[in-house]
């Protein structure tokens, strides 16, 4: 009985159950889920790998450099790679990608959905550019003889006659480039350069900045022509030296070439040519050595102010000299170029740390067959331009804006006092009187302008030097006039609070100064006139415009002192596009007004207007213009 409700049990059960039962069956099983397993194992490595890489941080730190420590430029590697690193603005890829096509989104969302051919001489050269130093002579577009005037049009040198209203242009040279002088497919030139004309009036000494978009450098090229025969100008030599074109003078038959040769991120140091000023002569590129580099202990960027030092119309080199983080600002006399590095350093008073800025200021010696290093200074400021330099009797005179903000203080608790300032009030100007010889301060006027305003425009005259500062947001304009006769006391007067501020000062003779400047809006062109009196400084007159834009560039204006002649190009907008005007006003000054005594409608950028007197005719040249007005 037993046995026969046994078998009825056995029989119940299901055929399948017994069959997944067996040891068969479970190895079947398992071999059927290991695809899957596997599957499921990379899906979770992939996904863990995809996390680490997303969310791995960023390197803070510059790359390590060792490696080139057997470079002669090691010195060089080592202070570039920590000022051409730069640190990532993400934490890390998550935060780059995801975070920034989130934040993207968002903004999106909350986003709201304007002539005659002749083959005459060039006459002999007589100057037209306003040269800050006698006998040195600086780069314009517009250069003249007694027979022509060669004006640069871009990347045109155009030569005309000097012929009143029968006036024609006569030559043409453009700067052709060919594969190996560059400006190939993606090579651009900069449209603002500058020549010079020789003695004779014979030799042109071209200034030319381009950009090779693939090699992402830029280079200044030198080229020299004949323009013994205008109507046929003809190319000498060419040389090229590395980086934008910043200045230049022509003293005698030696050119001094300043370029600013700026070094990219994420540079090869392994490429010498990628972080190293270089200079190609028609034949062979050449790095300078590195003798010729000069680093401060502490740079604070990755550019370099190149000077070359070049002879004749062969372009013989006699030196250059690069300086790692040194500031665009260069001054030339006829014996040495100095050349400035602005930087910001810490200080303490009474346990009080500030922040100041400072510049150091190095003269090169440039008469021999070298350049040579003289000797440095540092003066508390910032320097605005080459005219806040200058060299009188042995003696250095420099003006700079200073700032000074007081940063913070370790309280007796050891904890630190973070101060919340007004750092629009922390600005002022200091004058130097230096030493050439030792290079010590023996004279010096602190803190001369109110707090709060900026040096804007500078210029010195022998003995006297005028100074005019700004608080330029609200256009307001004292200008100062020292007397430097007695460096043991220095003496100054001002005009006191005026309207307006000037952005250039001209020396114009019988002890008048003219202002270059904004009026008391922008947007207002203001011409002042000032005369020192037994009080202080007096405006004399004035010449504003409005809704106009003007040359800024001090080389724009033509200066006649001995006719009170002042020429400048102008644009006015007006208060439609019927009134809007592109010219050029040439002013007159008879000792009681500024008169307007021609004014012409000239196309071009203010800046590349230029305007000069000969006899009783005005020469006038723009972009694609010319034309000639008898103003006498």
């Amino acid at each position: 009985m037993k046995k026969e409700r046994l078998v009825r049990a056995l029989d119940l059960v299901d055929d399948d159950l017994l069959e997944k039962a067996s040891p068969e069956r479970k190895k079947e099983k398992r071999r059927r889920s290991l695809p899957k397993l596997i599957a499921v194992a990379c899906v979770s490595a992939l996904l863990l790998s995809l996390c680490l890489w997303l969310f791995i941080p960023y390197s803070t730190t510059p790359p390590d450099v060792s490696r080139y420590a057997d470079s002669r430029y090691y010195d060089v590697i080592q202070k570039l790679n920590r000022v051409t690193f730069v640190k990532p603005t993400h934490k890390n890829r998550f935060d780059r990608y995801v975070l920034n096509i989130f934040r993207g989104a968002m903004a999106e969302d909350m986003s709201d959905s304007p002539g005659e051919a002749s083959n005459a001489s060039s006459g002999s050269y007589r100057e037209v550019t306003d040269n800050q130093v006698a006998g040195v002579i600086e780069a314009d577009k517009i250069k003249r003889t007694d027979t022509h005037i060669f004006y640069l049009d871009g990347g045109t040198l155009s030569a005309y006659t000097i012929a009143g209203e029968n006036s024609v242009r006569v030559g043409t040279y453009s700067a052709a480039f060919n594969s190996d002088w560059t400006l190939g497919k993606g090579m651009t030139y900069d449209e603002d350069c500058e020549f010079y004309l020789s003695a004779d009036g014979k030799i042109v000494t071209w200034l030319i900045s381009y950009y090779d978009s693939s090699a992402r450098q830029a280079s200044t090229c030198v080229i020299t022509l004949d323009v013994s025969d205008p109507s046929s100008m003809t190319e000498i030599k060419r040389i090229t030296v590395s980086g934008n074109y910043l200045s230049s003078r022509l003293v005698g038959d030696r050119l001094l070439l300043m370029t600013q040769f700026s070094v990219r991120s994420n540079v090869d140091f392994s490429d010498e040519k990628s972080f190293l000023p270089q200079i190609y002569d028609g034949t062979s590129a050449t790095v300078l050595a590195p003798g010729d580099i000069v680093t401060p202990d502490v740079p604070n960027s990755a550019s370099y102010t190149v000077i070359c030092s070049m002879e004749g119309a062969a372009l013989t080199l006699q030196g250059a000299t690069a300086f790692l983080s040194f500031s665009p600002e260069v001054y030339v006399t006829t014996e040495h170029v100095f050349v400035t590095r602005a930087y910001t350093e810490e200080h303490a008073v009474e346990g009080v740390v500030f922040d100041r800025t400072m510049t150091e200021i190095v003269c090169i010696g440039y008469r021999g067959d070298t350049l040579e290093r003289k000797s440095s200074v540092v003066v508390e400021g910032t320097i605005k331009n080459q005219y806040s330099i200058d060299v009188y009797e042995g003696i250095l005179r420099v003006v700079t804006t200073t700032w000074e903000v007081p940063q913070y203080a370790t309280q007796k608790d050891g904890s630190m006092a973070i101060f919340d300032v007004d750092v629009s009030n922390a600005t002022s100007a200091n004058l130097y009187c230096i030493s050439l010889e030792d290079g010590s301060i023996v004279a010096e006027v602190i803190a001369f302008a109110p707090r709060g305003e900026t040096v804007e425009s500078v210029r010195f005259d022998g003995t006297m030097a005028y100074v005019c500062t700004a608080v330029v947001v609200q256009n307001t304009d004292p200008v100062f006039f020292f007397d430097l006769s007695d460096l043991s006391h220095i003496t100054y007067k001002d005009t006191g609070v005026i309207e307006g501020y000037s952005t250039s000062l001209v020396q114009f003779g019988d002890g008048y100064l003219l202002g270059i400047g904004v009026g008391d809006a922008w947007g207002t062109l203001k011409i002042e006139v000032y005369e020192e009196t037994a009080d202080g400084v007096a405006s004399v007159c004035k010449y504003e415009l409005e809704h106009v834009s003007y040359a800024q560039d001090y080389k724009a204006y033509y200066i006649d002192r001995e006719h009170r002649l002042l020429g400048l190009g102008i644009s006015l907008w007006g208060k439609s596009e019927a009134d809007a005007y592109d010219g050029y006003v040439l002013l007159h000054f008879d000792g009681f007004s500024l008169r307007e005594i021609l004014k012409e409608q000239v196309n071009g950028a203010n800046e590349s207007k230029r305007g000069v007197r000969i006899d009783e005719y005005f020469y006038l040249f723009g972009e694609g213009d010319f034309c000639v007005k008898k103003i006498f």
